[in-house]
């Protein structure tokens, strides 16, 4: 399974409303930085870290940055557009997520109307269970969602999303018909933490940059990761059991 950006992979990417021209970096006071989810998750991180660096390099005076969460981008999507169309100075962060959040949920706006400026993180998702729990490997998952699909839930991003994908394929592979899973979406990776840590799901899919300090903590145990071999630094395989 490959992800990131049309890999099963999560990423961000920097997009600017439409805009008759480009201001250039240097001569930005203030920056506008949009990020449409909940604070916490990676979107979230990369535009804290955007704003450091932009302004530990001088490039701009300074930054706002803006949380709107929900349905995978598409309610912040639309307030972007129609508040920032034309400006010079807004940024939204945002991922592959969005492209099925858009479908799923109808939007009204899609990211044909604004601009994208640079792909800035690729990874590939993993699944990750709570340190206590009895699941060890994919093949005691694969187990539980064999004996009864609705007794695994699943906490990730928005419905339709690239996390809810990977779920419904590893059900697939598994024989399981995907839309028997229990998936639990969230509007923002801080709140699908806090379900994992708090072991109020049975497991959790997001890009490994997410849950790769709690896994280092030993927090969260990593079972599996969307890519087509194993990944050097991170203790997963590769590819479903059957």
């Amino acid at each position: 399974m490959n992800r990131r950006n049309f890999m099963m992979t999560t990423g961000a990417i920097g997009l600017m409303a439409a805009m008759p021209t480009l201001t250039l970096a240097q001569e930005i006071g203030s920056l506008e930085i949009f990020v449409p989810a909940a604070p916490g998750g990676g979107w979230d991180q990369t535009a804290r870290v955007m704003d450091q660096i932009l302004r530990g390099e001088g490039l701009i005076g300074s930054a706002r940055i803006t949380n709107v969460g929900g349905a995978g981008g598409t309610i912040g999507l639309p307030q972007f557009i129609n508040q920032y169309s034309g400006e010079g100075n807004a940024l939204m962060t945002g991922g592959m997520v969005m492209i099925g959040a858009i479908i799923t949920n109808n939007a009204p706006v899609d990211l044909t109307m604004v601009t994208p400026i640079a792909r800035l993180t690729g990874e590939y998702l993993t699944i990750v269970v709570p340190a206590a729990s009895d699941i060890q490997t994919m093949e005691d998952l694969v187990a539980k969602l064999k004996a009864d699909p609705g007794s695994v839930s699943w906490a990730g991003g928005s419905a339709g999303g690239s996390d809810h994908m990977l779920a419904g394929l590893v059900a697939q592979a598994a024989g399981v018909d995907p839309l028997a899973l229990s998936y639990v979406a969230f509007a923002g990776g801080g709140e699908a933490m806090a379900a994992l840590l708090g072991n109020q799901v049975t497991c959790g899919v997001s890009g490994w940059g997410e849950f790769s300090e709690q896994v280092g903590a030993g927090n969260l145990r990593v079972i599996g990761i969307s890519a087509p071999e194993r990944v050097e630094g991170i203790d997963a395989p590769s590819r479903a059991p059957t």
